[in-house]
């Protein structure tokens, strides 16, 4: 279930990082830091579907 949320919120991690290491902000596209926000599409669907199959599997384990 972690996984899921890690692959669903990476891309505001490595703009954060990345914004610190430019000294840019992380909204900015033109640095290169805002870029990694748009990956949010993508990550975000996927990750709350590995959140939501890991929460099921973990229930089903539990009644049995």
């Amino acid at each position: 279930m972690r996984i899921g949320l890690i692959i669903a919120f990476l891309p505001i991690a490595l703009a954060f990082i990345t914004s610190l290491l430019n000294g840019t902000s992380m909204f900015d596209e033109s640095s290169g830091s805002g870029g990694y926000l748009w990956l949010l599409m993508v990550t975000v669907p996927v990750g709350m579907a590995i959140f939501v199959i890991a929460a099921i599997v973990k229930l089903a384990n539990r009644r049995k």
